[in-house]
């Protein structure tokens, strides 16, 4: 393959974003890095990065986490909670995953003469290490956590100028009204401390999981700024597509390059997923129409795995819903579909379920209404293609039999 640097995909798909091919997002970016400069002077802040699925979350989460550790001195941890369904648990991730993104060997044996009680076992002054499950130990631990916390500040603190705590992936946690009252309490008890503690602590996570937090404790909506993330733009898109090829001494026509654009729609997520797609297709170092009609087709069947399918399909049991999708995925790409007239034109068993079905659609992320009443339209286009291929796949099938 001419003029390629290395055979090495630069596209994560599936995974947050190092911090080499991060781009756009400097707004989002300023105000996180106010945010640390403002702990780093003794204000504790507190942030929610809030976004759909595949916006960037964890991707801008991690860049702060870097950015504050590498330029402002800090140490912290990135905690992914995905599994975590109680608070003794949650504790041991925070605390296990500190310990375990330690590089500094010195630190590290400073922290472990404090919390040495609570380590089984250390491989690699750090990876690996095994903190403990016992359930009174972080039971205790759980009730003592902001001066734990603060602890590790003040074993650090000759070298450190901050800590960030990042609670990412909150499936699960949020739905418990304990987690909410511990945010609470926590932050109420760094407000009101005598000696301030420095530390930035960022939640991440959709839309929804903030609603489950206020539902269980009102005062939660105050307690945490919003960074909102959307969509990138169009000149985004192009400069992530272009200078992620580019890295790799890759070209792209701009035919090419505004088809990638449009169809990943702005999402991070699907940008990756293009791009993987498109990087394996190329054959000759220059990404052409050809290659990226090829790219995209094979992204929008990856598309449909490792997404769509898991919670898309697996939660429309119904083959009624099922048939009302794939009669709105052969719209023309891009299109938007009226309610009214798609109602018009389904039998009778189908328009009884077709507003449920709407509402479903909604809810999982895959429609959106316009501003135009009565007006849907798929919240990105690599969705649509990836559905309107099932569509005639389905349909292809029910043929041949």
């Amino acid at each position: 393959m001419a003029n390629l640097v290395t055979k090495e995909s630069p596209f994560s798909p599936g995974k947050p974003v190092s911090v080499e091919y991060f781009v756009a997002r400097s707004e989002e970016i300023q105000r996180l890095d106010r945010a640390v400069k403002q702990t780093k002077g003794g204000s504790n802040q507190n942030l929610f990065i809030m976004g759909e699925r595949g916006i960037g979350k964890s991707s801008l989460a991690g860049i702060i986490h870097y950015l504050a550790e590498k330029e402002h001195d800090f140490i912290g941890s990135h905690c992914y909670l995905g599994g975590v369904r109680t608070l003794e648990t949650m504790t041991r991730v925070i605390f296990q995953r500190l310990f375990q993104e330690l590089t500094d060997k010195s630190l590290f044996e400073k922290l472990r003469e404090v919390f040495g009680q609570y380590i089984r076992g250390v491989t690699l002054f750090g990876f690996g290490v095994d903190f403990t499950k016992n359930e009174s130990e972080l039971l205790t631990l759980l009730e003592n956590f902001q001066p734990a916390v603060r602890k590790v500040y003040d074993t650090v603190k000759d070298t450190k100028k901050g800590l960030v705590l990042i609670l990412d992936d909150l499936n699960g946690i949020t739905t418990i009204p304990e987690f909410s009252e511990f945010l609470k309490s926590f932050v109420d008890e760094l407000a009101t401390a005598r000696d301030s503690l420095p530390l930035l602590l960022i939640l991440v996570g959709i839309p929804e999981r903030r609603d489950d937090l206020i539902k269980h404790q009102p005062s939660v909506a105050r307690i945490f700024d919003i960074i909102e993330l959307r969509p990138m733009s169009e000149a985004e898109s192009q400069e992530f597509f272009t200078n992620t090829f580019d890295k790799q001494g890759m070209s792209i026509e701009p035919e090419a390059l505004s088809l990638m654009v449009r169809l990943s729609g702005g999402f991070p997520m699907l940008m990756h997923e293009v791009g993987d797609a498109i990087f394996w297709k190329d054959g000759d170092g220059n990404i052409d129409k050809h290659d990226a009609k090829e790219g995209l087709l094979q992204a929008a069947e990856i598309v449909g795995m490792k997404y769509l399918d898991r919670q898309v399909y697996r939660a429309l049991r119904s083959d009624t819903y099922r048939s009302i999708l794939r009669k709105i995925g052969k719209v023309p790409l891009g299109a938007t579909f009226q309610r009214k007239e798609v109602r018009a034109k389904i039998p009778e068993k189908e328009r009884k379920g077709f507003d449920n079905f709407l509402t479903r659609m909604k809810k999982l992320g895959v429609i959106c209404e316009t501003e135009i009443l009565g007006e849907y339209r798929f919240i990105n286009e690599l969705y649509h293609l990836s559905i309107r291929l099932e569509a005639f796949k389905a349909e292809k099938e029910r043929v041949r039999k």
